[in-house]
């Protein structure tokens, strides 16, 4: 499930928790799981059906460590995936200085240095790239591991809600229609235009 959207449907996103929690028991999924569930959100489907998500994809970069979201997820038995780890390429993260200190010291790519910060943390991480180059980099990420110091240095960068890139959960009411799915506009609900990047 992909947004809890809960400014649309009358605030009603655990119809559709419902809906795919029956799609597991019927063992049509092996599991599901959510994207940009804030606590509250989490806390509502799992009180709601009794079946906690497997995973939730979050925002979570060194600019947006999204700590509250990733314990919440954490303390339910929630495995945290973070969308767009590198942070949707928009935040500079890969320029940072300190990111490319470590990298150089270490004769890595800035994005080497963030992947292997998420695995420390723990997390699941999908880096998008369509370079094959990019693509064989991202996966050289196991060879080494940052030293306590330099985990502290990059969780240090974490700028709270000013580092999300991304729309916050609590407000994104963007839903694509049939014809943006195809390529052309969507409803906004009365909205501002906002497209989730994950």
């Amino acid at each position: 499930m992909h947004w809890p959207v809960p400014t649309l449907y009358d605030g009603d996103y655990v119809s559709t928790w419902k809906a795919m929690t029956e799609l597991v028991t019927g063992g049509r999924l092996r599991t599901a799981g959510v994207s940009n569930f804030q606590p509250e959100h989490l806390d509502r489907i799992i009180a709601a059906t009794g079946v906690v998500p497997a995973v939730n994809q979050i925002e979570v970069h060194p600019y947006f460590t999204n700590d509250a979201v990733r314990a919440a997820s954490i303390s339910r038995g929630i495995a945290v995936e973070a969308h767009s780890p590198l942070g949707h390429g928009q935040a500079r993260l890969l320029d940072d200085p300190m990111i490319r200190r470590v990298a150089a010291a270490r004769d890595k790519t800035s994005a080497q240095i963030v992947l292997r910060w998420h695995l420390q943390n723990g997390r699941i991480i999908f880096p998008k790239s369509v370079h094959r180059e990019r693509m064989a980099e991202n996966l050289s990420v196991f060879g080494f591991e940052l030293s306590p110091d330099e985990m502290a240095a990059i969780d240090g960068l974490d700028r709270g809600e000013k580092g999300r890139i991304g729309p916050h959960p609590d407000t994104f009411a963007a839903i694509p229609d049939k014809d943006e799915r195809s390529g052309a506009q969507g409803r906004t609900h009365g909205r501002e235009r906002t497209r989730p990047s994950s």
